[in-house]
């Protein structure tokens, strides 16, 4: 029987270098700067070097079939790898995140794209523990609901995927990730897929999930 990965080049050395060098520069003097400091500044210039790492790591366009596996030490925001995607596109006409929870810069950050025309859908699944210990996120989560038309779910979620088609171009991506849609200094893994079965696949499954919240049900 032939092995699935032969001859798949799942960690190109160039890839290796890469992780090597952003692990180095994440055990830093930047952890204990990060902590005490709580400016907006401070996060976009966090989101700009993360967004420059990925960039040197993966392909602006990945292509068809392709998968790539990123090892992060808490230097890449879950977000950054949709960031690096619509550098790649014009727009995404479906963007799906599954998160346990999430952060509300993260969300201004999704309703600056709606509002730019860059993403024309967006559904948000997000866990149970979601609407009463992240309450104002939750607010605005409902609130992008009500403006946008976007689908607000909260379920017993621990997942962290993310969907993102342009159907123009035929492009479907998946992530799979350790990470929430939130800021950490922990080692995080996600892989993406370029993969309209993989995309379909999840598609699907979240699709046929109800909201758990009845003060919000659908």
């Amino acid at each position: 029987m032939m092995n699935m990965l032969d001859g798949l080049d799942l960690f190109p050395s160039d890839l290796i270098d890469a992780v090597h060098r952003t692990a180095a520069d994440g055990v830093s003097d930047d952890v204990a700067v990060a902590r005490a400091a709580r400016s907006a500044a401070r996060l976009h210039a966090r989101r700009a070097k993360s967004e420059a790492h990925l960039a040197e790591i993966l392909p602006a366009r990945i292509s068809a079939g392709e998968s790539w596996h990123v090892i992060s030490h808490g230097d890449i925001d879950s977000l950054s790898f949709l960031t690096h995607v619509l550098s790649g596109v014009e727009y995404l006409d479906r963007v799906l995140i599954s998160t346990w929870c999430m952060a509300k810069p993260d969300l201004d950050q999704l309703s600056s794209w709606l509002d730019a025309g860059r993403i024309d859908q967006l559904d948000l699944y997000v866990g149970e523990i979601f609407p009463n210990q992240y309450g104002d996120e939750y607010a605005r989560a409902l609130e992008m609901a009500d403006v946008y038309g976007c689908r607000v779910v909260v379920a017993r979620n621990h997942s962290k995927i993310m969907l993102m088609s342009c159907a123009a171009d035929g492009y479907y991506l998946v992530t799979e990730s350790s990470a929430n849609v939130n800021t950490n200094p922990r080692i995080e893994q996600t892989a993406v897929h370029a993969s309209r079965d993989l995309y379909d696949f999840y598609l699907d499954f979240f699709h046929g999930l109800k909201t758990i919240d009845r003060r919000h049900a659908e």
